[in-house]
Formats: C-alpha cells, sequence, structure tokens
C-alpha cells in the first residue's frame, strides 16, 4: 500500500511514521490520501507525522451508511471500500441514484426507508453507521413540513435506535442551515441554532437527539455540519450555471439577488474528513466542514465565464427573489476541525471548476 524510507531517529509505528527534528530525510510514496502533518505537541523533538490511522481503524468493519447512494454517499461509499471496510449501502432512492450503487461493487446494497424500523434494524450488525439520508431541498421543506420532519428528524431517531441497538458509532451529517442566517463570520461550532427554514430546524431536532442518546444511553456520536458540498455527481448551482450555459452561452440567470454567498467544499474533502472524524479523538464532538471562504454567487458566476471565456459575451441577470428558507450568507470558521481531525480541505474551487468544465468539453 506504501513504501517509505525511513533515516536516524524516526519511528514507525502501527498508526503513523513519527519523524524526529534530527531526521536526515524521509521519503514516502503514497497509493492512498496519506495525511501528513505538523506536530504541535509538547514533544519538540518531533517534526511531523504522516498518519495511517484511518487506514487500519475501518478496515474490516461493518459500516453502514444511510444515504449511500446520494452524491455525498457514493464518494463515502468508494472511499470506506478502498480502505477495507465491509460497507452496507440503505437507500430508498428517491434521490440517491442505482448507478452511484453500482460504481461502488464492493459495497452492499439494500433497499429500504431509514423510516422502516423493523428492516433498519434487521440489517447485520454494524460497528460504524454514517447517517446521510436526509431530505435536503430547501423549498420543499417549507412547502412539505410534515414530510420534512418525517425523513430528517424522526428518520434519524430510527437510524439512533439502530446504532443503539448495535452499540455502533455514528457520525451524523448535519447542515450550515442550523445556523440560519448567523450575524458571525466565520461562524464557529458554537455560534449556536438559529434555524431559517423548516430543513434547518429538522436538523437541529436531529442533532439534538444525537446529544440525547449519548447523554442517555452512552452512545459515541459525533455531528458534522457540512457547508455547500459541491464535486462530480452533484446537483447544485455550479452543475445548474453550466447547463444554462451550455444550453445558451449568451445568458445566464441567478435565481436570487447573486449577493447570497457560499462555502463550497469539495466533496473528497469531505470524504475525508468523514473518515477522519471515526478516531476515538472526535466521539462527542460536533465540526463545521467548509473551505473555510465565502465566495458571492454572482462571483461563482463570473469565475465560470472567465475560465469559458465568455466574461465580455454572456448578458448576466438575477431573479432578485430567492425561495423560501433560503439564506443570505454561509461562511464557517473550520479551527476545530483542522485542530482536532487533522483536517484540511485540499480543493480549491477555481480548480475544480476547470476540471468539470474541461469533462464536459465546454471549451472552444
Amino acid at each position: 500500500m506504501f513504501l517509505a524510507e525511513v533515516y536516524t531517529n524516526s519511528s514507525v509505528l502501527a498508526n503513523g511514521i513519527i519523524v524526529r527534528n534530527d531526521s536526515k530525510s524521509l521519503k514516502v510514496f503514497i497509493a492512498f490520501d496519506f495525511d501528513i502533518y505538523p506536530f504541535t505537541g509538547p514533544n519538540r523533538d518531533i517534526d511531523f507525522i504522516v498518519s495511517l490511522s484511518f487506514m487500519t481503524q475501518l478496515k474490516g468493519k461493518n459500516v453502514l451508511v444511510t444515504g449511500g447512494a446520494g452524491f455525498i454517499g457514493f464518494h463515502l461509499t468508494k472511499k470506506l471500500t478502498d480502505l477495507g471496510a465491509n460497507v452496507t449501502i440503505y437507500d430508498n432512492l428517491s434521490s440517491g441514484k442505482i448507478e452511484n450503487v453500482k460504481d461502488v461493487p464492493k459495497a452492499k446494497f439494500i433497499q429500504g426507508d431509514i423510516l422502516d424500523v423493523k428492516k433498519l434494524s434487521s440489517l447485520e450488525k454494524a460497528d460504524v453507521i454514517f447517517h446521510l439520508a436526509a431530505q435536503v431541498v430547501v423549498p420543499y421543506s417549507m412547502e412539505n413540513p410534515l414530510i420534512d420532519f418525517d425523513t430528517n428528524a424522526r428518520g434519524t431517531l430510527c437510524v439512533l435506535e439502530k446504532a443503539r441497538k448495535d452499540d455502533a458509532k455514528l457520525l451524523f451529517a448535519s447542515s450550515a442551515a442550523v445556523y440560519g442566517n448567523p450575524t458571525k463570520f466565520p461562524t464557529p461550532e458554537t455560534y449556536g441554532f438559529t434555524p431559517f427554514s423548516c430543513y434547518g430546524l429538522s436538523k437541529v431536532v436531529g442533532e439534538e437527539y444525537c446529544q440525547m442518546y449519548m447523554q442517555q444511553y452512552g452512545l459515541d456520536i459525533t455531528i458534522l455540519r457540512f457547508a455547500n458540498v459541491y464535486g462530480s455527481r452533484c446537483h447544485g448551482v455550479i452543475n445548474d450555471f453550466l447547463d444554462k450555459l451550455q444550453k445558451n452561452p449568451e445568458k445566464l440567470e441567478i435565481i436570487g439577488t447573486g449577493q447570497q454567498s457560499r462555502d463550497f467544499v469539495h466533496v473528497s474533502d469531505i470524504a475525508e474528513a468523514l473518515v477522519l472524524a471515526t478516531g476515538e479523538n472526535a466521539v462527542g464532538r460536533t465540526y463545521n466542514l467548509g473551505f473555510g471562504e465565502t465566495t458571492k454567487i454572482v462571483d461563482l458566476a463570473k469565475m465560470i465565464l472567465k475560465i469559458l471565456k465568455l466574461s465580455n459575451k454572456t448578458a448576466v441577470t438575477t431573479t432578485n427573489v430567492s425561495w423560501q428558507g433560503d439564506v443570505t450568507s454561509i461562511w464557517f470558521d473550520i479551527t476545530k476541525a483542522k485542530k482536532e481531525l487533522n483536517w484540511t480541505p485540499k480543493v480549491h474551487l477555481e480548480d475544480h471548476l476547470r476540471t468539470l468544465i474541461a469533462e464536459r468539453k465546454m471549451l472552444k
């Protein structure tokens, strides 16, 4: 899996390679996405550590991923199977795609709903559960609050019961929507709940149930709040803009004022953070997962047009009216995740845009 050449006072451990200050050199050739990060502890003799722990902590474990047929679920399950986990995808395919399941052939797939407690509890005993299944469309949550509550709040409770039955570690996918329209930027995890949509409120309820199950039942749970996740197989504002421009490169309409801003984080970085969050140091913790920067939607449009060399050729308009429950700004403080998970997002928005545009063969 890897080849490392270590000289002098370096040490190879089960979960990493410690490299000391007086080491002459270290060469690491990596097949997987190993983390190399500075050591900031009291031992000043250590320069940096190459972490291998995330490779070993999930190998051979039974891992259940609810919503595993979705966009984030696909990337996570692919990473988990590559790490040697025994993965079961549980998804009702209401928004997930069977293609995503087929493209992770090492994973087992069971079609089912998280609200089906009997079927959920009958699944093979899990060591770790990633709970990604959710209704994530804000306008839909405002039009159908009862359905949104059932899926996101009651559904999370059903998954918590599965975790309690199995005594499994649970990682809960929450959202920036719990903050609503915060007044502090970048927004830290300690900001508090001020949801602005039914979707955001249902995620707050899910988080509160997680806290209750930790306190009352002693479950090992970690809460991860996602900013705006993008990447391949995603259907969001980026793909919306590209779809529109492929149909008509002469105009681009932005829903809302265009002044809304978002913290865009790539799905590969999210998948890495989720795996890192299975460590014991993350139990009972809540983390913001974003890039730590914010981008206005109108600036996103300009970035895409510049790459496509359409800056002076495409007329950009706005509807000036957004959907009910839409928030104005998302900008995460990710200091806590960086420090405690040794995680740093690597993919820059503009770099991915260039890759995506090249894949679509939109450059002439």
